[in-house]
Formats: structure tokens, sequence, C-alpha cells
């Protein structure tokens, strides 16, 4: 039999190819294969090294947005994939086609749909989807072949005719190891707690900065050992150089971490994966691979991947015990934006479960049933039933995605959240998850989903955006949206430098809205705002604004700097004032004077007799007047 493999980008997407292929030549001696992928990936590296043939097409992944110069070179180089590949298949004539997930499988799996219909080809296709949410390629090309394998029950979603639920294919290396043989080969003793950190073959900045700044952290924990892969890197970015400068920013030298061991690659990783006590990971098809040696893992997933497939995959991962999440998010740096995970949070994941062994061993267990340990057999006799023609129904229901915001867009987080109380909020499962999404929002290009990640901010009452909603603050143009960061820092309810800085800034914003949110905020802030002479200039100042609302929030912040009672002629002129809110807002102030004991009781009642205490316009009720039988 002949079989065309393709599927390539990453090594989430080769490996299982090539773990298909092992498992077809297992079972058929004379088996051909022919790789179909491109130069410019991973691929073209790993494969021939491999011994496998290979052909090289045209492909990349599909780009966000609708009309653009992108999505103009997207549909070139796939059609000239496609009609490269429908070369390669009548040339080659394959019995069938094997993708293995990726943008690169989209190409040959459209051309054997092409002579299929043209009745050139009799060639059959399976389609194998690693992730728990699929690519929008594979979701395309999926109901065009004759059978879909999914690695997570969850995806049959998206292939409800031709899907069915067989695992994920693991090379056979890794089904053979144990803790204490990989433990001797790489010459670790039984004692140590050890630490796996591997961002994949090319390297993953964020994992590298992570692991680079924990260590300042986890210098003085005793017997514990990080093992550090930075990858050797792409063209666009070199892990091991980025690595030893960020050791360097941290005034940190190797020679002097002998607990610290920093490799480019790993070449016998399957040692490395059963020798560990916990693996720090991205969120591709590594995992399962993990699972399979039951080791625990903590995934840091990429984020804003096509479907947030990694993200899908590591929430799938932790809802079985076998994992835990460290989230990406959005944050500063100097002066620039970084997507990154703070050192601090992951050297406090790390000790966690330094000091949780049992926890660990349950997920140990937990990880070793997560994954069909028999998926390459599953995987090789669904092929051979799609071969022979038979009927190849999964039997099984897809699950119910757990996480209820995964599918959800900006405005439906925001609007599912305004619903709850902020207790809720605060001590949900999916937390974590709801601060990753908004970090993203506060960075949208879209100025709509901005704003909604402002308030979702405010929502979470997360106190560890405030750095990025300030630096939102100074540089946004749109002034509801500065509003809105002003009111998010007080449902923070956190007062320090940062957010005083941004609401003395904000009493002078030409938008009258931000002005007055500051405004209202020096009230929620007061015991923070009180001793803060500028803003107290500035507050008194806007006492002769014209704007009403600057107006009527100006008197009311007012009080906050209202220490002696000659203070209180600043406020005379409002007495008789044309609009009885701001007569209102007087007396409130007046009233909180007196509770300060600035002011007597007699003292209030005469200012309050000399007041103007009846509204403007009709009204079935006096509002002032009952304000002030209630205050009596």
């Amino acid at each position: 039999m002949k079989y065309v493999l393709t599927g390539g980008g990453t090594g989430g997407h080769v490996y299982p190819a090539l773990a298909i292929a092992e498992q077809i030549k297992k079972n058929e001696s004379d088996a051909d294969f022919l790789y179909v992928g491109t130069k410019n990936h991973i691929e073209a590296k790993i494969v021939p090294a491999k011994g496998y043939r290979m052909k090289y097409i045209s492909s990349m992944g599909m780009p966000v947005g609708k009309f653009s110069f992108a999505m103009i070179s997207f549909a070139i180089k796939i059609l000239f994939g496609t009609l490269k590949s429908i070369f390669i298949i009548l040339i080659y004539k394959p019995d069938m086609i094997i993708g293995s997930g990726g943008f690169v499988s989209a190409p040959p799996v459209f051309a054997g749909h092409i002579l299929r219909k043209l009745k050139l080809s009799k060639t059959k296709m399976f389609l194998h989807e690693a992730n728990a949410e699929a690519g929008k390629l594979v979701k395309f090309a999926g109901p065009m072949c004759d059978g879909v394998g999914v690695s997570y029950s969850v995806s049959l979603k998206d292939f409800p005719d031709n899907g069915k639920f067989v695992g994920y294919p693991v090379r056979s290396e890794f089904f053979e190891g144990s803790r204490s043989d990989s433990r001797s080969k790489l010459g670790i003793s039984d004692d140590r707690f050890v630490v796996f950190a591997v961002g994949g073959s090319q390297g993953a900045r964020t994992i590298n900065r992570a692991v680079a700044d924990s260590l300042i952290h986890l210098k003085e924990v005793k017997n514990i050992e990080l093992i550090h892969v930075t990858g050797r890197g792409t063209g666009e970015y070199n892990g091991i150089l980025d690595t030893i400068k960020r050791l360097e920013k941290n005034a940190l030298k190797e020679s002097e971490l002998s607990f610290y061991k920093r490799l480019d690659y790993a070449e016998n990783i399957k040692d490395y994966y059963f020798a560990a006590d916990i693996i720090i990971t991205r969120g591709g098809g590594t995992i399962n691979e993990i699972a399979v040696s039951g080791t625990p893992s903590l995934i840091i997933p990429k984020a804003n991947l096509s479907g947030d497939h990694q993200v899908m995959n590591a929430i799938s991962m932790r809802n079985s015990g076998a994992s835990d999440i460290l989230y990406e998010e959005v944050m500063p740096e100097g002066e620039k934006l970084f997507i990154k995970v703070e050192g601090k949070k992951l050297f406090e994941k790390i000790i966690h479960y330094f000091n949780n062994r049992d926890k660990l061993s349950e997920m140990s267990k937990r990880s070793y049933a997560s994954v069909i340990r028999n998926a390459n057999d599953e995987i090789y006799n669904f092929i051979k039933d799609i071969r022979e023609g038979k009927s190849h129904k999964s039997g099984i229901l897809p699950q119910e995605q757990k996480n209820p915001y995964a599918d959800m867009n900006a405005s439906g987080i925001h609007n599912s959240l305004r619903k709850l109380s902020s207790d809720e909020i605060k001590q949900s499962e999916y937390y974590s998850y709801l601060a990753y999404r908004a970090s993203h929002y506060l960075v949208s290009g879209n100025w709509n989903i901005r704003n909604i990640g402002v308030k979702i901010c405010g929502l979470l009452r997360d106190e560890t955006k405030i750095p990025l909603l300030s630096r939102i603050f100074n540089s946004e143009k749109k002034g509801f949206i500065r509003r809105n960061i002003i009111e998010s820092y007080m449902k923070t309810g956190i007062y320090n430098d940062t957010v005083e800085s941004d609401i003395y800034s904000a009493l002078d914003d030409k938008y009258w809205e931000v002005c007055s949110e500051a405004l209202k905020a020096i009230r929620i802030f007061r015991s923070g705002s009180a001793d803060n002479e500028k803003i107290k200039e500035k507050v008194f100042g806007l006492l002769r604004c014209r704007n009403f609302e600057i107006l009527l929030n100006s008197v009311l912040a007012s009080s906050v700097y209202i220490n002696e009672k000659d203070d209180i002629d600043k406020l005379r002129k409002f007495y008789y004032h044309d609009n009885w809110k701001i007569r209102e807002a007087v007396i409130t102030v007046l009233n909180e004077i007196k509770s300060k004991g600035l002011i007597t009781a007699e003292y209030f009642k005469e200012q309050i007799d000399s007041m103007l205490l009846v509204s403007s316009g009709f009204t079935p009720v006096f509002m002032m007047k009952k304000k002030v039988r209630e205050l009596h």
C-alpha cells in the first residue's frame, strides 16, 4: 500500500504523522510512504532525518480578518499548494492520504477531493486532529475526508458524520521507561525534585523568560533541580540567546546556580519525561506524550492560536486531573507590552507542588489514565476500516466543553459576569482563564473589544491588570474607555501611586465623563487621596466648572478635603443654586463633615435652615426636604 503523509508547521503535527506511519509499518511490511510538507517549517528538518522521502508544497495558516494582503497571500499559497499536490498525487498514485492536521495538510486533502470529484483518483483520505479545538482549515477539510480521528472526544462536534474518537498517536518509545532507569541514565539522584521545562524544539519565549525569572526565587530551595530546554530557535527567535540575556538582566550567573541546567535541545527527551516530577510545557500534542509517561504537567498554552486550541487542550487535560495551567497574559515591561508569565507566578506553582507531593502523585495517576494507551492501534484499525469501506461510527457522544466561557466572545463574557456577584466571580474555577482572556482584549485593535476588556477587568477586580490599564489610559484616545478604566480602578479597591497619578491626570481630561468619574473615585478612595494636596487643589478648582456633572461630583468630592470649618465657605455659593441636586450634594457634604466632628449638630442645622430646600419643577415629593428629615 502507498501512503501520502502530510502535516506540519509545528512538531505537534509532524510527530503524530510519523507515529501513524510507524504503526502502519508495524502491520504492513510493504507499506510505502511519501511525505508532503513545506520547506520553511519544522517538517523539512524532522521528516528527512527519520528516513522518509519528501515533496514540498506551499501553504500557510489562515490569517485573521477577511480582506487583507495576508488573506490574498494565503489564498495564493493554498491554491498553488493544491495544484502541486494534484500533480504529486497523480504521479505517486497513493492508496490513501493521511493528514495530521495543521495548515500544511490542507492542500493535499483539497487536491485529493478535487481528483475524486473529477474521477481521476480513488484515493481514500484520513485526517487526524490532535487538538481539542480544530483549526479553521481542518474544519473545512475534514468533511472532505472518509474519516477524521480525534484526540479529544469534544472535537467530535466538528466532525459529526465522519469523526471517531481514537486518541493521540504517540511514538512507541514513550510507552517504555521508568523513573528510576531514566534518572540513572541522566545522573539524577532519587531525592531531587526535578522540574523539566521545555517549549518545543524551536523554543518558547514565554516559557524561557518565565523560567529565567523564576530562578531568583528558586535558588534558596533545597533538593530541587530545574532542567531547562531553551530550544534551538528560529530565524525570528533565538531561545538560547534570549535566555542568556534574561539571566543577565536578573543579575544571575549560571555558574552560581547549581540546581539549574540549561540545554538547547534534549535528544533523549523521553528520559527527561520519565525522570521529572513535573513538566512545564506548551499545550500542543506534546502533552499527550507526557501523559503516556505518567508525569504531571504545568501547561503554559500559547495564546491567540487558531481556535485557542492550545488553551482548549490544556483545559481538557486539567479537567482530567493530569495537569495545571498558567495562562499567558499581556503585561507591561519597560516601555513595551509583552505576552508573558511572571516568574514569581511560575515559582509559586512549582513550590506549591514541591510542598504537595501527594497531589502530584494523584496527578500522575490521572495523567497515566487521561490518554488512550492503545491509540496507535485504534488509529490503524480506523484507517484499515476506511480503506476497506467499513462503517466506522464513533459510538461516543462528544463531550460538552466544561468551560462555559470558552465559546463566548468578549461581549458574551462581559454580559455573563455582570449577572454574578463579585464573590462568585473571584471564587470561579475559571477566574484565571477569564483574566487571560481580558488581558488580550485590552490590546485588541478593535476599540469596542478593548472597552469590553476594561469592563471585564473591573468585574474581575483584578489588581494585577492595573499597570496595563494605566498604560492604556495614558495612550487611549477614546474618552469613554478612559472613563471605564477609572471605574475599573474603583472596582479593584486598590489605591496606589499608579491609580493616584491617573486620577490626577483625569481631573484635567477634556472629556467631562472622565473627569466626573475621577471625582467619584476620589470619594471611593478617600482614605488614600485625602493627603494629596495637588488633587485637593484640583477639586476645589473644579467647583467653578460650568459642566453640571463635574460640578455635582466636585461638590461631593470636596468633603474629602474639608478639614476646617472655614473651608465650608467654599460651598456657601451653592446654597441657592438653580439645580436642587447641587444643593442636595451640599447637604450630603455637610453631613459628612458633621460625622468627622468638624461641626456641631446645631451648626449643621443652622446651615440647612439657610438653604433653599425645594426642588425646581413639580414633583410629588420634595426630595431635599425628605433627605433633611432623614438626616435629622
